[in-house]
């Protein structure tokens, strides 16, 4: 895992991509998020008990739109005390 600050960020004033993604939450698992491209379904393997829309249109940093292109998706967890979250890198583990 790979750990950050802060809850899943959306950079101010970012004006290098008109790309958009979508972030979506587990309904099963609250703290698991997933971002896909705007319009895109989570992968069905991350079922994770259905995926509640929380935001549509966000703009992201360069580095997890760098995953997004690589997986198709950036999946991470809040921490339990919502202080930050963790990239999940492989989901099955």
């Amino acid at each position: 895992m790979v750990e950050h600050e802060g809850e899943p960020s959306i950079e101010e004033g970012e004006q290098a991509s008109t790309a958009t993604f979508d972030l979506y939450r587990s309904l099963t698992y609250p703290t698991l998020m997933i971002f896909v491209a705007k319009d895109v379904v989570p992968p069905f393997r991350f079922k994770a008990g259905g995926w509640e829309l929380l935001r549509s249109s966000a703009a992201l940093g360069p580095a997890m739109k760098t995953r997004i292109a690589e997986k198709g998706y950036f999946l991470c967890r809040l921490n339990d005390d919502r202080s930050g979250w963790s990239e999940l890198t492989n989901p099955s583990g």
